[in-house]
């Protein structure tokens, strides 16, 4: 994100030379630096030049699709932390879930209302600037332990299974952070961690999430897929978070500061096969999943 002296930098992609001059002229008034493309290709050219601290991405394209420009600035260091915010005609719940699970933070159908589209914009760029400034912190805390809390909850999913010493025996090496590699070792499905880790820590386990309950603006994609973890507004309109490892208590810290609140974290649990599809991560086996 820019400092105050610099403009905030929009990237607006489309092929239709209307909607590009509409969007340059409608941010360039409220004080943003605009920069165009009329197609996928001449984006990924811009952006060899220049990184932009937003990018409104239309879907359908000739040559290459939003879809398919997305998918593709998600796989690359140096643009998956640019959030990505779809404009488009298509309206359909299959098009919105294909566009989140790819790295898009939000998303708006044409024809839309400019202010929404600004107030998007805004909070967009506000919270890629409070992400920021939370990595940032995060680099300079000392790493915490995680081992003593993981040896105990090993010890009850055990219990749990009611397992043999010979089976024990099995994950003696496994680290705290790959903890769902025992699903593998140990035959059992990961489903079966999580809700043990549930139980455990005394939250409730969520089996599916509807994706409307997602909030994607508030972490972004890289390190949701990178943690396996979601945002969700709850029917209370309280926000809570969905992970695979809530024993990972530098994870905890950053979603605690990411909250902007000093409340408890409102936390569930879910396997790494229930986020994974949300996030656009392929199914992969446990020892390969965070």
């Amino acid at each position: 994100m820019s400092t105050d002296t610099v403009k905030p930098l929009i990237l607006c992609v489309d092929d239709e030379a209307e909607m590009l001059r509409f969007l340059k002229e409608s941010l360039t008034r409220r004080g943003y630096d605009v920069l165009t493309a009329a197609s996928g290709q001449q984006a990924m050219e811009t952006l060899r030049q220049a990184k932009p601290d937003c990018i409104l991405l239309d879907i359908m394209m000739p040559v290459m699709d939003g879809y398919t420009l997305c998918g593709h600035l998600q796989r690359q260091e140096s643009t998956a932390t640019i959030p990505v915010i779809f404009v488009s005609g298509l309206d359909s719940a299959p098009a919105k879930s294909l566009a989140f699970s790819l790295g898009g933070v939000d998303y708006i159908v044409k024809p839309f209302d400019l202010q929404a589209l600004l107030d998007k914009v805004q909070a967009c760029l506000q919270t890629s600037t409070r992400w920021q400034d939370l990595q940032q912190h995060a680099d300079l805390r000392p790493k915490r332990s995680k081992t003593a809390s993981f040896w105990e909850f090993r010890e009850f999913l055990f219990e749990q299974l009611r397992l043999p010493h010979e089976k024990q025996t099995l994950v003696a090496e496994v680290r705290p952070a790959k903890l769902y590699t025992m699903a593998s070792l140990l035959g059992i499905d990961e489903r079966q961690i999580a809700q043990a880790l549930a139980a455990f820590l005394k939250l409730p386990y969520r089996a599916t999430i509807n994706p409307e309950e997602i909030r994607l603006e508030m972490l972004p994609a890289a390190y949701c897929r990178t943690n396996l973890v979601v945002a969700i507004r709850e029917s209370s309109g309280e926000n809570a978070f969905v992970l695979t490892n809530p024993l990972d208590l530098d994870l905890l810290d950053s979603l605690q500061r990411a909250s902007r609140s000093d409340q408890k974290l409102r936390l569930y649990v879910a396997s790494p096969a229930t986020l994974a599809p949300l996030l656009g991560i392929p199914q992969r086996p446990a020892d390969h999943l965070p």
